[in-house]
């Protein structure tokens, strides 16, 4: 449990100023309104309970986020602190997870995060290279090990309403090869508002509507997961059931600041 609340925290967060300090006054209370502050995850079938409580400064930004994890008697707490550039960018985010931390360091061209530089706990330091189309869409990602060698590479591609179509991976060398295609409804995506006008939005794939359905096929096999929501009167999901392959795999809370 504890591998796997880990590798999803680094999913979701894989010229600068000095590093800010968490402030004291962080709350909960800071938020914008309408802006999500807590996510609760079960997936009923593996006694597995998660959630991620977002804290905003007087500014208004997010400045760090709680996630926990529960399966069975076996808990687990992580952190995540954001520093901010001159220009009210994200620039560096440290999680600390059992008194051990590891951060990552964004670097900015023209607005736009063009690398990144994970230092992990064990002293490796993990690159990736982000390039953009004319629209300023995230077109590829390209990972590198602890030797600086290409690893791997995700290739995406758009749909009209500027939300993430497909996914190319290709991994560990380009020995596994791994497709994803997307379909979504109308309704606004609640993990774009804690990261509001926030580049990191675009290199961690977080759309402008949610998915409803989705296909993973590595070459020898397809799967496919479907997810239904409800809504709030802002159009922003309430709950939401992940089904694979027809069984509910994973349900959803989302709570709001009012």
């Amino acid at each position: 449990m504890k591998k796997f609340l880990i590798i999803a925290i680094f999913i979701l967060f894989t010229g600068c100023s000095s590093d800010d300090s968490v402030a004291d006054n962080s709350s909960q209370d800071n938020a914008p309104s309408g802006a999500l502050i807590k996510i609760e995850i079960s997936r009923p079938n593996e006694d597995f309970h998660s959630s991620t409580t977002y804290y905003f400064n007087t500014a208004g930004k997010v400045e760090r986020s709680l996630e926990e994890g529960w399966s069975g008697s076996q808990y687990l707490q992580a952190t995540n602190t954001y520093a901010y550039n001159s220009e009210g960018q994200i620039w560096k985010v440290t999680i600390a997870v059992d008194n051990r931390s590891e951060y990552t360091e964004f670097n900015f061209t023209n607005g736009l995060i063009s690398s990144s530089m994970r230092h992990t706990a064990g002293g490796n330091i993990l690159r990736t290279l982000y390039n953009y189309n004319d629209e300023n869409q995230l077109i590829d990602r390209r990972f590198f090990n602890a030797d600086n060698e290409e690893s791997s590479i995700s290739i995406f591609s758009f749909d009209t309403n500027g939300n993430i179509e497909s996914r190319h991976d290709e991994r560990d060398f380009g020995t596994e090869i791994i497709d994803y295609t997307f379909e979504y409804d109308s309704y606004n995506n609640p993990l774009k508002t804690p990261f509001e006008n926030q580049e990191m939005n675009k290199i961690v794939g977080h759309n402008f509507n949610n998915i409803t359905r989705s296909t993973r096929s590595n070459g020898f096999s397809t799967s496919e997961v479907n997810i239904e929501y409800t809504y709030n009167e802002a159009g922003y999901p309430l709950t939401s059931k992940e089904y694979a392959d027809g069984n509910l795999s994973v349900e959803v809370t989302y709570t709001y600041h009012e």
